[in-house]
């Protein structure tokens, strides 16, 4: 019974949005794999299930699966280290090394996800860019071997997994100068978000952030109108999602950009928004440092 009603909630979600079995499963199984399991012919590894029903947009943990004594070592280790990237917690070493070190020997889904969390510590921890540039190249080709930004902006479907990488590839990319390819990459992102029905709590991890990067990004470049826009976008957002990690930083952007395009009137209370909801999240530093960048550089105290 398990077995068929997962195949059914693949299927009909499949079908309710006209995919394709082939554009479904390219990279994560065969069409003949994915045949058998909407049929409720065969169970997958949880990964490979996984993979499918974020590629719908689903989240996995709503339907019930049998695993094995090994799959939920694996599985509660992956929450683990997801948990403390979450929290920017890149002290992940020895959970990195049980997740590979359990049996039986990782699929190419899990395997993916391993170099994705060994790519996020290199970056944040050792800022080495260069080499988590390599392996988020490495894991992204796993599952998309024709990976490139053309063949991006033809692919239909992807993980939340892919999601993650690709804009850790933009991030990357712009932290070795390559800019445009970095923001390439940032665009990309923002546009699958903003028309793919994905689950809100996993689009609500990452598109704020996606706007913010943006905003930052085009503001070097002088793009005032547009961070204003992007920031705007990334507030609506955060109060109708509840994701408040970066709701003050967009906040703070957002008055950058009205003071530069010669609005000081209206960014200096937008400035003060800013402040204060970082002092209601209990982050005085933040609050202080906003102040004293608006003094610096607009010659204003708050």
């Amino acid at each position: 019974m398990a077995k068929y009603m997962i195949g059914s909630v693949i299927y009909e979600n499949r079908t309710r949005r006209k995919f394709t079995q082939e554009e479904l499963c390219h990279g994560i199984c065969t069409q003949t794999t994915l045949s058998r399991i909407e049929n409720g012919v065969q169970m997958p590894r949880r990964k490979i299930l996984e993979a499918l029903m974020q590629r719908l947009g689903l989240q996995m943990q709503y339907y019930f699966l049998p695993v094995s004594n090994e799959e939920m070592e694996r599985s509660n280790l992956e929450y683990a280290i997801t948990r403390k990237l979450s929290h920017n917690d890149y002290d992940i070493t020895e959970l990195l090394e049980r997740y590979q070190k359990c049996s039986p020997e990782m699929d190419h889904i899990e395997e993916q996800f391993y170099l994705y969390a060994s790519a996020s510590q290199m970056m944040r921890k050792e800022n080495d860019y260069l080499r988590a540039l390599s392996l988020l190249l490495q894991g992204i080709g796993l599952t998309i071997p024709e990976f490139s930004h053309e063949h991006l902006c033809e692919q239909t479907l992807l993980t939340f997994d892919e999601i993650r990488i690709i804009n850790g590839i933009s991030l990357a990319y712009y932290e070795i100068g390559q800019y445009e390819q970095a923001k390439k990459f940032m665009l990309f992102l923002k546009e699958y978000l903003h028309k793919t029905d994905i689950d809100l709590e996993e689009k609500a991890k990452l598109y704020p952030m996606i706007l913010f990067n943006l905003s930052n990004w085009m503001g070097l470049d002088g793009r005032n109108e547009q961070v204003y826009e992007l920031c705007k976008e990334g507030i609506e957002f955060c109060i109708q999602s509840g994701q408040l990690t970066v709701f003050p930083y967009l906040i703070f952007n957002k008055a950058y950009s009205l003071a530069r395009m010669n609005r000081l009137e209206e960014a200096l209370p937008v400035f003060r928004q800013a402040c204060t909801v970082f002092e209601a999240m209990e982050d005085p530093a933040k609050s202080k440092r906003c102040r004293m960048e608006v003094q610096k550089t607009f010659s204003v105290e708050l």
